[in-house]
Order: C-alpha cells, then structure tokens, then sequence
C-alpha cells in the first residue's frame, strides 16, 4: 500500500458513516443531490484511476488530487456542524397518534407531482425495477438477502421493519422523517376523509383528517420493469414494513376512485418502485382524537380521561381548560382550568368531569396549549348527555333484573323506537342497513371477531359481549342501564308467560312475570338495506353477545303471533333491530 492509498483511506475511516449532509450541488460528485461519503468514495476512484473527471474537481483547478478530497470533508464537517433547516412542509391532520404527514412525496416539487419511485429499501430511483435489479436479493424472490424471516426466501435476519439506512425518507430528507409504518397508514385510512378528486389536471386523493386539514396524495401508480403502470387511476404508497408472512412482499396503501386500501396487496411486491410520502412524529401527543363520557340520569358524574405523551426530551408545560359544564380533575383537584408539568419522555393523565343537572345533550371543548402544536394548540371536542330516570318494571323474576318498560328512543311501551345495527349506539340516518355502512366491518370484522376466517385480514380480539361504549342501552340511558345477555333473555322466556296482543292498535307480545306484572314488546320488525321488514307482525330485539362460533352473528330475541323465541343466533349484526333495555339494582 503507498503512502497516498494509506492518507486516503485513513481520511475514509474519519468520517462519520450515518452523516446527512445539507443537499447543495457543490461537491455532489455522484449526483444524488447530497453531499456524503459516496461524493469522498467516488473521488478517490477517480484519484486511484488517475484519470480527469469534471465532476470530481470540487475545486475547479482542472486536475483531480488530494485538495478536491479535502473540499468535500470541508463541506461534509461544516454540514454536520451546522445542519440545515428541514424546509420539507407537513400538515398536522389531527391523527392520534401525533403523526403529522408531509405535503409532498420524496422527489416531489408540490403536492400533485408524482415524485420518486423507489423499491422497497432502496433509497435512490433508478430505470428498470425488476428482481434482477433489487439490492436485497441475489436476482430472484426466494434469494432474499435482508429483511426476512423464512429460510425459504433466502438469508434469515429476523428484520421486518426497515432501517434508517435504508428507508429513502430518512436518507433523502433527514433523520427526522421516514417512511410510514403499517400501523400509520392504517390510522391514515381509518380516521381520514378520502375524496377522488383532481389537483391541478392531476388525478388523486384529498384526505381530510379529523381536524380539517388536507393532505393530496397523486394517483402516481407503481412502477415495473422499464415503465410506470396505471398512473392517473392508481395511486400506491410504500410503508416501511415487510409482510411477514411473505417478506418479497411489502405493506403498503393504494387507492383510487372506489376508496383507499391497506395492508397485503399482491401490488407490493418489493422490487417494484413505488412513491414515498413521509411522515414524522408531533413532538407532544394527545391521544384521543375527541372524548364522549357518555349519558347518565341527573344528579350523576361522569368522568373521561385524556392522555398527553411528550415524545422529546425536555421538560414541557401544558396549559388545559375545560368548557363548562365540563371540568377537570387532577390529583383530587376539580377546576375549569390547570398548568400541567409534563416531564421529558414521559405522559400524564388529565381527567375530564361531568355532572348531569338537567337533562340535555352538553358540548364543549378541552384545550390544550403548547407550542410543539400547530398554531400553538390542540382542541379535543367533548361530549356528554343527561337524561331523566327511566321506568322500570320488576317481573319478580329470580335474577332481580328489571326490564324498561319501552325501547330506547320510544316514549311508551307500544312505539317501535330506534333501531339499532349490533355495536352501534345511533340509529342510521338513512335508515341503510347493511355490511357496507357497518361500523364494525371492513372487508372483514374489526372488532368482536373469534374467528380469523371473518376478521379483517385475519383480525381475531375474542371479545364476544359488547364493550360498555358500544352497548345502545348504556350509551343512550347511562351506566347502569345494558342491553340484556342470552341469559337474561332465556330467563325472561322461562319465567313469564306470553300473548299476543295490540296496545293501542300496534301488535305485539305481552310478557307477564311470576309476581303478575308485564312488559310490552311491540311488533317493531327490522331494518335490512333500507326495508322494514315484518313490521306489526314480529318482534326483534338484540342482546349484547355475539354468536363465538360465528362471528358474523349476534343473538337476539324473536317473537310473534307464535310465541316467543329467547337467543335466536340467525342475526346479522348490520341488522336494524330495537334495544329493550335491562338493569340489575345494586345491591
């Protein structure tokens, strides 16, 4: 090795390997639009070689040698003491998760220009995408060479998730962006407003996030091989996790006129190059995105609870009102408004108070300062109602359990009331009833599934009785009023004896307890892709347990001219049925 090889390489070893240089011409030897150790790698070829190359005489003396590798650790030092201001733009859409999203895509001069185009991992564009030229892999899909988890697909690392140095947000735009994760795509699809439109003559989507604000996202397709596919009709975005049950495949998020989709997509395989949107983290988050304590009867308190994350490493302070009639409590104390000390890396609890003096729905607000936050804020709308004590009927049954004596959205025993999909608390508006207006489903049940063959690419949570913030009966009567259980309803079977009969000229079943007194239940039918079904003929009503063998199903009571059918199972949960409510007396 002679002595300049030796010089070289010991200036190599010198400088920083993770070093994000400001993206100034000068000095870009390669052309990549940054200045790092590729420009000093590629000078010393051309110094090796002994040969001229315009763009590695950083000097401009008209010969290539020691001085140019110098001017570009001169630039690389002076970078890295002085980083630059990211100028990147990004919008806060109101996400939980703080995530804020940024306006444009990685090689992109607006919002409606398509960008970049990169394989998965890969940090640069380049012109053909196939296998052949994927860097993480040795020419085909089963030779993978990073990020893997199968021994069939090549070299195991156990990695599903991308590295900074390998996610071409981080590389291209600084250490405080990265491409999206699976999780924050999700939050994207599911809390946002997506609307087909066209920006500038450029076809895409409009996202509006809870708060209002928007970000544009171009139909720019995918590329494959030598050209781009679909572009105008398609739009596909990288996240920066591999499928792990497939990992020459990526997640990712397309859309286009019909809606947007995420997860596993045959789309995303990890050769083909993609555009990259960015994201970055709000340095203090807020984790509800709005807080509905609920409905109680007057004269009882309510309280909710928010959670405030700060994610740097310094000490915040948070100043946090509350509108009337609402107030907050932390620590034993109840006040409209507080200072709250909110250590580096660390969270707190701030509790939000109701307490019902009429009866009403109450609105307001809990506002949140600080200046981590677009325009120096964040507003968490607030929700809660207040309602008179219902009636009840004893029916003496061994259980205790009382029953209302109307549907919740009636006004006596013979009105139908509202109607109800199973796990919704309001009725629907437009009174359509299906899978495709279903809280709960999407492509897939995503909440109150025991079975992967129903769940949402495979979602299972086990859960089979409806959480209290799901049930009609608590959401609209207050705590203590619940939609009753397969038990309570064979209860009421075993227990009463039943006719049929009219009220005031509605049809229905009358129920007549052990001690002599009754219950009413009209012959309300249900709803069913905007029909009433069998209305005035049989009853309906739901109770808050799904079928566990079949999760597309929830059980329910059934009774007409007939009888009186307790637990019937044949109930899609996107029906419209009413709610009879239960409550058991504290004892």
């Amino acid at each position: 090795m002679n002595r300049l090889t030796f010089f070289l390489i010991t200036l190599l070893l010198a400088i920083p390997l993770n070093c994000f240089a400001q993206p100034i011409m000068h000095g870009d030897v390669n052309g990549d639009n940054v200045v790092n150790i590729s420009d000093v790698n590629q000078v010393i070829n051309v110094i090796l070689a002994g040969r001229y190359d315009s763009s590695a005489d950083v000097n401009s003396d008209g010969q290539v040698n020691i001085t140019d590798l110098n001017a570009i650790i001169a630039i690389i030092l002076d970078s890295n003491e002085n980083p630059p201001v990211d100028e990147h733009e990004w919008v806060d859409l109101g996400l939980a998760s703080g995530t804020l999203w940024a306006t444009c895509n990685v090689g992109a001069g607006s919002p409606e220009d398509y960008g970049d185009y990169f394989a998965w991992g890969e940090t640069e564009p380049k012109l053909v995408y196939n296998w052949s030229t994927y860097k993480w892999c040795d020419g085909a899909a089963n030779t993978l060479t990073k990020y893997n988890t199968s021994s069939d697909l090549g070299t195991v690392d156990d990695k599903t998730e991308l590295e900074p140095e390998d996610d071409a947000a981080t590389v291209n735009w600084g250490p405080s962006w990265s491409i999206p994760s699976h999780e924050q795509q999700l939050e994207l699809a599911e809390q946002c407003t997506w609307t087909w439109t066209a920006r500038n003559g450029v076809n895409g989507a409009l996202v509006t996030g809870p708060n209002g604000n928007t970000i544009f996202l171009p139909a720019a397709g995918r590329y494959t091989g030598d050209s781009i596919r679909s572009a105008g009709s398609l739009g596909c975005n990288l996240s920066r996790n591999v499928f792990a049950e497939g990992e020459y495949r990526a997640h990712g998020m397309r859309f286009l006129s019909g809606g947007v989709y995420t997860g596993l997509n045959p789309l995303f395989l990890r050769y083909s190059g993609f555009t990259v949107r960015p994201v970055r983290m709000s340095p203090i988050v807020v984790k509800q995105l709005s807080l509905d304590l609920g409905v109680v009867t007057v004269g009882e308190t309510l309280t909710g609870k928010l959670d405030i994350i700060n994610k740097t490493m310094e000490d915040q302070t948070l100043t946090v009102t509350a509108d009337a009639p609402f107030s907050l409590k932390q620590q034993d104390v109840r006040a409209s408004g507080m200072t709250v000390s909110l250590p580096g890396n660390s969270s707190i609890t701030v509790e939000v108070m109701f307490t019902a003096t009429e009866v009403g729905q109450f609105n307001g607000n809990v506002t949140i300062q600080n200046q981590a936050f677009d325009g120096g804020q964040r507003v968490i709308p607030l929700k809660a109602g207040a309602v008179l004590e219902h009636e009840w009927v004893d029916l003496g049954l061994p259980s205790g359990t009382l029953w209302a004596t109307y549907n919740i959205g009636a006004t006596s025993p013979e009105e139908y009331g509202y109607y109800f999909a199973w796990g919704e608390i309001a009725p629907k508006p437009n009174e359509r009833y299906e899978n495709g207006t279903y809280k709960w489903y999407n492509r897939g049940y995503t909440k109150y599934c025991t079975d992967s063959f129903w769940g949402y690419n495979g979602f299972i949570d086990g859960k089979t009785e409806l959480d209290p913030e799901d049930d009609a009966a608590t959401t609209n009567w207050g705590s203590t009023a619940r939609m009753p259980s397969p038990d309570q309803v064979n209860e009421l079977d075993d227990c009463c004896s039943w006719q049929w009969t009219q009220i005031n000229g509605v049809n229905g079943n009358l129920g007549t307890g052990p001690n002599g007194n009754n219950i009413f239940l009209p012959a309300a039918g249900y709803h069913s892709y905007g029909d009433l079904r069998y209305a005035d003929s049989s009853g309906y009503y739901w109770t808050r347990t799904l079928v566990s063998t079949r999760s597309r199903f929830a059980y329910g009571i059934w009774c007409s001219s007939s009888g009186f059918v307790s637990s019937f199972d044949e109930n899609e949960r996107y029906y419209g049925f009413p709610v009879r409510a239960v409550r058991v007396p504290q004892q």
